[in-house]
């Protein structure tokens, strides 16, 4: 399997990284490129994030589709592939095809079989039990001795909202596996919010005005990785960047850094 996550290639690039390229097809093509989706001929590709795919990169994607084959960039021939295709995203796209931003044909190539997986927040007790699973795995992956959650930080676990999902759930264990002192986590060191339905970001705020000492505190790396984990599921990379005042390609770059060096 081929995996490849649309939002983190920047957008002048997504063609030829899926694609492909021949050699002077563009400034820097110095040699023929195979494309992610020729690569996964015969296999599976696992386009994460397709809500992202520019419309340029859609209607290439849609050829490979409805004719199975691809032309790379710059060539004049075809080649046949045979690949199958698994599309999440956290986007809505049918909204996004009623904004334009979609292709409509193909929304209705791709829309097979869905599964809809629902975020942490709804998936009530489960994520009691998806928080052993990952507290298992890291003190497993640390070599440190075996480690349980207490009482209270379960409840705590199970009534914060996790905007972040999945991955800020894996990262706040994490953390708390390194500072913790003894055999039981509890609340304190999972840093989360400590009211139902409160979110870190909330917790984090103080309760007088906001002023630029406080907001030095921060380095640029909380500031960031908080505002996205509070605006990705109401924003694309694009309005991030915006956002931010940073480049979409610069995003990425961030997130990358940020995300696997926890």
């Amino acid at each position: 399997m081929i995996s490849v996550n649309c939002a983190a290639i920047p957008e002048n690039l997504i063609e030829s990284e899926l694609f492909g390229h021949e050699k002077g097809a563009f400034t820097g093509a110095t040699a023929t490129r195979t494309g992610l989706v020729e690569a996964a001929n015969g296999s599976t590709l696992f386009l994460d994030e397709i809500g992202e795919l520019p419309l340029e990169a859609q209607a290439r994607l849609l050829r490979v589709l409805q004719e199975n084959e691809i032309r790379k960039v710059g060539s004049v021939q075809s080649k046949k592939v045979d690949v199958r295709l698994v599309a999440p995203t956290h986007r809505d796209l049918k909204q996004l095809v009623v904004d334009g931003n979609f292709r409509e044909d193909l929304y209705y190539r791709i829309n097979v079989m869905t599964l809809v997986i629902p975020p942490l927040r709804d998936r009530g007790n489960d994520i009691l039990e998806l928080a052993d699973a990952i507290l298992h795995r890291t003190y497993t992956r640390l070599k440190t001795p075996i480690m349980q959650f207490s009482d209270v930080a379960g409840r705590a676990i199970a009534n914060y909202t996790w905007p972040g999902n999945v991955r800020e759930l894996e990262n706040a264990i994490e953390r708390a596996v390194v500072l913790a002192e003894g055999n039981e986590i509890g609340e304190e060191l999972l840093a989360i919010g400590n009211e139902p339905g409160e979110t870190a970001l909330e917790s984090a705020q103080p309760s007088q005005p906001v002023t630029n000492e406080l907001i030095e505190e921060l380095s640029l790396e909380d500031y960031f990785q908080r505002f996205v984990l509070e605006h990705q599921d109401m924003m694309n990379e694009t309005q991030l960047a915006k956002k931010l005042g940073i480049s979409r390609k610069c995003l990425w770059e961030k997130r990358a850094a940020i995300w696997y060096s926890s």
